[in-house]
C-alpha cells in the first residue's frame, strides 16, 4: 500500500510539473523605482521630477506563440520636489531673523495603479518584449511635505487628498528584456513609461490649465506558472 502511494505522489508531481510546464498562465512579484513629475504643475519655484517606488503583482496569459495579455496591480508613489527661497522682510516670530532662507517641498501621491497591457516577445530567443496598453490608478493618499532652514520654523507634512480627483487614467509603454531559471521560473527587467491623460486636480488650476500625471518605472520581476 505505502508503495502504490508513493507511486501516486510521482506520478502526481510529474504530472503538476507538465502542466506547470506547459501552462499558459504566469504570476508574478515586481518592484523598482519610480521617476516621476506633474505636467501643468505651476509653481514660481524650480520643479523637478522626483525619485520613489513601485511594488505589486503580475498575471500573464499568453494569447499565442509571440503575444500575451498581461495585467499588474502596483501599489505606487509618485513625486515632485519644489525648491526655492524665501525672504523674510517682516518677520513674525523673535527667532525669525531677517534674511533670504532655503526651502524644499515634495508633493507625493500614492495610488493603486491597474495596467491591461499587450505584451510581444521578438528576437530569436524570445527573450526581448513590448508592451502598451491603458491603466487606471485609484488616490489613496496625496500631501505636501516641506522644510526650509528659516529659524524656529516647525517642518510641514499636509495632506490635500480633498483637492486631487480619485481616478487617473493614462497609457502604459514599455520594453524589457526575459531570463529563464528554469522551465517555470524566469526573473525580467523593464523600463516602462506612464503617460497621465486626464487633469487630476479637483480644484481649479490656473489659465484654465490641467496638472496631469507622468512616470518612468524601472521594474524587476520575478514569474512563474
Amino acid at each position: 500500500m505505502k508503495k502504490i502511494t508513493l507511486l501516486l505522489f510521482i506520478i502526481s508531481l510529474i504530472t503538476f510539473k507538465t502542466t506547470a510546464q506547459d501552462s499558459k498562465v504566469k504570476f508574478g512579484i515586481q518592484g523598482g523605482l519610480n521617476y516621476s513629475s506633474l505636467r501643468g504643475y505651476d509653481s514660481y519655484v524650480d520643479s523637478n521630477p522626483g525619485f520613489a517606488y513601485v511594488l505589486g503583482f503580475s498575471f500573464q496569459h499568453q494569447i499565442q506563440e509571440n503575444l500575451s495579455i498581461k495585467a499588474d496591480l502596483n501599489y505606487e508613489r509618485k513625486t515632485q520636489i519644489s525648491k526655492g527661497t524665501i525672504e523674510v522682510l517682516e518677520p513674525t516670530l523673535p527667532t525669525e531673523p531677517f534674511g533670504t532662507y532655503k526651502f524644499k517641498a515634495t508633493a507625493y501621491l500614492n495610488y493603486i495603479v491597474l495596467p491591461i497591457l499587450l505584451k510581444y516577445n521578438f528576437s530569436d530567443d524570445k527573450s526581448f518584449y513590448i508592451n502598451g496598453g491603458p491603466y487606471l490608478g485609484y488616490l489613496l493618499k496625496s500631501g505636501l511635505k516641506s522644510n526650509s532652514n528659516i529659524p524656529g520654523l516647525i517642518n510641514e507634512n499636509d495632506e490635500d487628498t480633498k483637492n486631487k480627483k480619485s481616478i487617473d487614467f493614462g497609457f502604459s509603454a514599455g520594453i524589457g528584456k526575459e531570463f529563464k531559471l528554469n522551465g517555470t521560473n524566469q526573473i525580467y527587467i523593464e523600463l516602462r513609461e506612464n503617460l497621465g491623460l486626464t487633469n487630476i486636480s479637483d480644484t481649479p488650476v490656473i489659465n484654465d490649465g490641467s496638472i496631469k500625471t507622468n512616470s518612468l518605472n524601472l521594474l524587476v520581476g520575478y514569474t512563474f506558472n
